[in-house]
């Protein structure tokens, strides 16, 4: 297998064009805050109650960790593989297809997410304003669909400047309504007389280690994305300068934007037990603090804006998958139509193209073969995209660990502790996240996602002991 540093390079237009603002953008979105923050709390809750601001708020330290070895690596070795290309790098080019293949199983099904999450949202909008006669889930998925398949092979400027439209509306209309809940709340027009903010932030002693770390998937799962812009390596202006700033910059945003929204949804909701189970249940955090503190218009207001952050994030996860997509085949198969760009170099549009077809063709497998709700996809995709995304963020933590032994910065031996902390952190989320085996769909899915990461070594394998027995005849 050839290294990807070997591999014919792309067309001049494909390496250069974006730049700091559009990167931002593809990041931003890649997050998508505003779906995350409407679907997300709600699982950590069950396992930590109210704590769920401290979840993210530590979520915010180890993703720094990891994106200081995204960083390292961007830094050293930017290609369109992202993880495919950095582990290939240092542990060899099985290793990196294997964390590759990951990372692209990881943002295929984010693209489910994003085009789910669209159906969803559009959906209840539609009750609320049709009740009678309206379009079921399965239409409006399609629909989403068909769209972020349109922007996705337009040039990448124009489809990075909806993402940053889209998504960057949304989280100024969150921060206000947030900031304008906690106002209420300490004026006295909070569901409870007594605000004790420090008390989302000490854990109770009842809270287990376990707990945490199945809260922390979540965490790990909102701010998945923040990486995409890694598989821009070969089309950002100065990638070495602009990635790793790019890729601190939003998780640090990220994170206290997560941290002051979750603060107000669980003041909003309530830390005594009946706002808890009534926030683990909410469909929508977000529309239903506006319904609360401000009416139905705010609401809805809030829904319609998640439904078009579930655009962006299933966009950008289009982007980012057909490009290590296309990274994968310029190696393993160069004359491919997948490792082929668009006429003007700007694109791989069979890539997407596929992408999105497979994310649809997962979605449909899993409403019309395994029966599934209109809202399971949403959860089973997502649990499929963070137990990948785990995966490879676990060896490229470990591939920067290995770039700083093998070259030992000068009075920076310290650092060798950033890539330590941070895979012994995803690999504890991952393990409890496995054991003890959960039950349904749950208990399967892990599984699913094994042979996912291990099919491409597998076929290498077969077609190695095929050419094997070829030349002994």
């Amino acid at each position: 297998m050839k290294s990807p540093q070997k591999t014919q390079q792309p067309s001049r237009s494909f390496l250069q064009g974006l730049g700091l603002k559009e990167a931002l953008g593809v990041s931003v979105a890649g997050m998508g805050p505003t779906l995350a923050m409407n679907l997300n709390p709600q699982e950590p809750s069950k396992h930590v109650g109210h704590l769920v601001p401290l979840i993210f708020a530590m979520s915010t330290l180890l993703l720094l960790m990891v994106a200081w070895c995204f960083g390292r690596l961007a830094s050293k070795y930017p290609n369109a593989g992202s993880a495919y290309g950095f582990v290939s790098s240092v542990m060899g080019s099985k290793a990196g297809l294997f964390a590759g293949w990951a990372l692209f199983g990881t943002y295929l099904s984010f693209v489910m997410v994003g085009i789910a999450g669209f159906g969803l949202f559009r959906s209840d909008l539609a009750d609320k304003f049709h009740p009678l006669h309206h379009p079921s889930v399965f239409f409006f998925t399609m629909v989403g669909a068909v769209i972020v398949a349109i922007l996705s092979i337009t040039a990448t400027r124009r489809a990075v400047l909806a993402l940053i439209t889209l998504e960057g509306i949304a989280v100024i209309a969150m921060l206000i309504l947030s900031v304008s809940v906690i106002w209420k709340i300490f004026h006295g027009m909070g569901p409870q007389g007594d605000v004790s903010v420090s008390a989302l932030f000490v854990p109770a002693p009842g809270i287990t280690p376990s707990a945490i770390g199945l809260a922390l998937s979540f965490g790990f799962l909102s701010f998945a994305g923040f990486e995409e812009v890694a598989t821009l390596g070969e089309e950002v202006k100065q990638p070495r300068f602009t990635i790793p700033r790019v890729l601190f910059g939003t998780v640090i945003g990220g994170g206290l934007v997560y941290t002051l929204v979750t603060t107000a949804e669980v003041l909003g909701f309530g830390t005594d037990p009946a706002g808890m189970a009534h926030f683990a249940a909410s469909d929508s955090l977000l529309g239903g603090l506006g319904s609360h503190y401000f009416g139905a218009w705010c609401g809805d207001l809030m829904d319609l804006l998640a439904t078009c952050s579930a655009l962006g994030c299933g966009l950008a996860a289009v982007l980012a998958a057909s490009r290590v997509l296309f990274a994968i085949m310029r190696v393993l198969a160069p004359a491919s139509p997948l490792a082929r760009l668009s006429g003007t170099g700007a694109t791989p549009v069979y890539a997407s193209l596929l992408v999105i077809a497979m994310a649809f063709a997962g979605y449909a497998l899993m409403r019309i073969v395994f029966h599934a709700s209109g809202s399971d996809p949403f959860f089973w995709a997502s649990t499929m995209g963070a137990l990948g995304l785990l995966v490879a963020y676990l060896l490229v933590v470990v591939s920067a660990a290995i770039s700083l032994i093998r070259v030992p910065e000068v009075q920076g031996g310290w650092k060798i502790v950033i890539p330590c902390v941070a895979a012994f952190s995803i690999a504890y989320t991952i393990w409890v996240n496995v054991y003890p085996v959960q039950s349904g769909a749950y208990g399967v899915i892990p599984w699913i996602v094994v042979v996912w990461c291990l099919l491409p070594l597998l076929i290498l394998q077969g077609r190695s002991m095929i050419q094997v027995r070829k030349s002994s005849l």
